[in-house]
This record gives C-alpha cells, structure tokens and sequence, in this order.
C-alpha cells in the first residue's frame, strides 16, 4: 500500500485511474479545483486547487509516496496559457514533489508531444517533457505517452462517433492515414500499475494492435450499428478553414475550445502510431470490442442514435 497524489482525477483519463488506485489499496490525495458535495471514497483525501496553486500543490504531495499527474489542458485560449497550465504547472507539481522527498513521479503526456511544432497543444505537453527531464536526477520519473484515447464518457471523440452513426460520414484526416488507439480502461490500468513500478523514462502505449486506419473503424461500426453507408474524408482546405474559425471564436469570446486550426493539423498528420518498447500486458481490450462498446454506452445515455442492422 502506497500513498499517491494525483491529479485530473474529475476528468475522462483520471476518474478512470483512481478506482485502480484504490483497488489496489492505496491511499490517494486528489488535486481538484471544485470538489464536489458528494460522498468521496474512503482513502480518499481532496486538497483543493490546481497547478498554478503553489500552496495546494505543497499540500497535495507532503507525505505522498508517488505523484501520477493526469491534469492538463486539451483546450486553451493560447499558446502562452497551454504552456502555463501544461508545462509550468508540471514543473511547479514535480518541484514540490522533489522538495517533500517524493520518491516517484508518473506524467501521462500524449503521443502529440513527439510533433511540438504541430499545435500549441503539442508543444506544450513536449515542453512539460523536457521540464521533467531536466529534474529526472532528483525523483524516479516515468513519461507515458497513450495513443488516441477513447471509451465510454470521452467527450473528445464523440463528434467523431456522431459521424460514424450518420448515413454519410464525414471524416477528418487522410484516407490512407493509420493511428494507435487505447482504450481508457487499458490506459488506467497502465497508469495504475507505473506506481509501483520501477520502470523510468519514456513510454509510448497503445493497445498492441500495431495501429488501425479509418476502413476499420468504419467496418466496425458498420457490422454492428449498419452505419455508416458512406464515408466521405473532409478535404484538408476545408477543415483548416473550419480550424481557423474555432479559433477565432475562440479569441474573442475567451473559452478555451479543443477544436482549432492546432486540432486540424494533429487530424490530418499521416501516421500516429506509437513506437518504441510498449508496455507489457495480457488482454488489453481490442478496438472490435471497445469501439462497439462504447457506442453502445453513448446511444444508452441518448447522447449517439439508435440504430439496426438490418438482415442481409
């Protein structure tokens, strides 16, 4: 049993995490913004604040054994306020960490931050890389990079679920494009599991596939739902315009979206397959399961239509 600190424990990747967590038995000390009034689980502590709070971050890992920090921003105004929350609030947490004599620190970055130079987003979660990097003499660190995550409750892929249960589909990225995915199930328990291991440095994860491409995702969809019937890929000139004007909404009305002309250009990059040693592991969920499942789950919760495949 260990004592864990860890952060974005309210978002999709972190509220996936600390149920293995406790299941593992430890204890955990949760970083969150606006703790919410319902009864938490036992041995389970909420310090409230977030990475720009120097005191909370000081409480949050006095006496920990471990920092897993999950947090960050998928949406932002600005660059400036990308690199403020992803890298410099990274930075401030594994300071404080190495400053109360934590001996381990697990970052969960994302595959983006091998392209820096392709979206804000990218270059601040490389940028929160190199912060830990310069500090990995003073705590045993380990990076995981997870492929495209997705599962039930993400927020971030239903719109591209919404396309797959359309009639026509229509798709981001290059025909011939292939990406690594995982599901968050196999994410957490990655994650849950890097705690008590000894293993330092950088992994990249996926599901051991080897990477799929959007034929298969859309076979996938089509023999279990009978959608989509046809699939169009959006020309890139179009969704860059389309990028270009989220973010222009974005700057002016002063919300962070996830949809902007940095989103486009990671959609329409050619290859997202991991590389590298993976992380070992039995059973970890194949997309021809996952993917059905999670569809499932979102037409349950009214949030995906319901749909038939009808006899051939």
């Amino acid at each position: 049993m260990m004592r864990v600190a860890l952060t974005g424990a309210s978002g999709f990747v972190g509220g996936a995490v600390l149920p293995r967590l406790l299941a593992a038995g430890h204890n955990v000390r949760l970083l969150m913004r606006a703790p919410s009034d319902s009864p938490k689980p036992e041995r389970v502590t909420i310090v409230r604040g977030d990475l720009l709070s120097r005191d909370a971050l000081f409480e949050l890992v006095t006496g920990v054994d471990c920092v897993v920090h999950v947090a960050g921003l998928v949406g932002a105004r600005s660059k400036k306020q990308f690199i403020q929350v992803n890298a410099m609030g990274t930075a401030a947490l594994a300071d404080a960490a190495i400053s109360a004599g934590v001996k381990r620190f697990v970052h969960v970055s994302s595959l983006a931050a091998r392209r820096p130079e392709i979206s804000a987003y990218a270059a601040s979660k490389r940028a929160a890389e190199e912060e830990l990097n310069l500090l990995r003499h003073n705590i045993s660190t380990l990076i995981i990079r997870p492929a495209a995550v997705y599962g039930p409750g993400d927020k971030a892929t239903l719109p591209l679920l919404r396309a797959l249960m359309a009639r026509v589909a229509l798709l981001p990225g290059w025909r011939g494009s292939r990406f690594s995915m995982i599901h968050v199930d196999d994410l957490a328990s990655v994650i849950a599991e890097a705690v008590d291991n000894p293993l330092t440095g950088l992994r990249e994860v996926d599901d051991l596939s080897g990477g799929h491409d959007w034929a298969e995702l859309t076979r996938i969809a089509k023999v279990h739902f009978g959608r989509p019937g046809v699939c169009v890929h959006i020309p890139y000139g179009i969704a860059l315009a389309a990028g270009a004007a989220a973010s222009a909404l974005g700057f002016f009305t002063r919300q962070g979206l996830v949809f902007g002309m940095g989103k486009v250009k990671e959609m329409y990059e050619p290859s997202w397959l991991v590389e590298g040693e993976n992380w070992p592991r039995g059973n970890p969920v194949p997309l021809l399961d996952g993917l059905p499942q999670t569809i499932r789950w979102y037409q349950q919760n009214g949030q995906l239509p319901e749909t038939r495949v009808l006899p051939c």
